[in-house]
């Protein structure tokens, strides 16, 4: 079972980096405006991520893009993914092709067999994981070098994973090395 979901994580991380690339190539595609549902909190990236739909009377239609996407990231709600890939542009011109990125995403699981899981999964991945406060928080990271799509799909594998255990994903955010 371990392996397959390994597996898994490796098949869509690979198409979703291919849907990225050629989501990143349509310039004149129109852009749709997305309001995330999150606690406001410092001028990092914090959007909360649940596995439940959102509940809204009309449902706001989406780039052909992130329906695709969606379909690699099933946990993840398409206003994640729209909102990530608005972000990765900015990513993207911050921190240039070949440069030394660490990437830190900020993580909570109710339940500890989840969160015993998700620590599992993630080590075989080389992230360095670190715990907050002895609750059922973590910060986990590593080091990336850039390259187009990289770093959007490193969030959207995280995110999906921590969704698919019924964690919270609270955010991330990349430092310069």
């Amino acid at each position: 079972m371990k392996k397959t979901l390994i597996l898994g994580l490796a098949v869509a991380a690979g198409a979703a980096a291919y849907l990225i690339g050629k989501a990143m190539k349509k310039d004149d595609e129109e852009k749709t405006i997305i309001t995330l549902n999150s606690e406001e909190d410092s001028g990092e990236n914090t959007e909360e991520e649940t596995p439940e739909e959102e509940s809204s009377e009309e449902e706001p239609q989406y780039s052909r893009e992130v329906q695709e996407i969606n379909l690699m990231y099933p946990y993840l709600t398409p206003s994640f993914i729209a909102e990530s890939l608005k972000e990765q542009t900015q990513l993207e011109e911050q921190y240039p092709e070949g440069s030394l990125v660490t990437v830190v995403h900020h993580i909570n699981f109710p339940a500890v067999e989840n969160l015993i899981t998700f620590v599992r999964i993630i080590k075989e991945h080389d992230y360095q994981i670190s715990e907050a406060d002895g609750d059922q928080s973590l910060t986990i990271s590593k080091d990336l070098i850039v390259k187009k799509g990289v770093m959007l799909s490193d969030i959207l594998n995280v995110a999906n994973q921590v969704c698919c255990l019924n964690g919270c994903y609270q955010g991330y955010q990349f430092i310069a090395k």
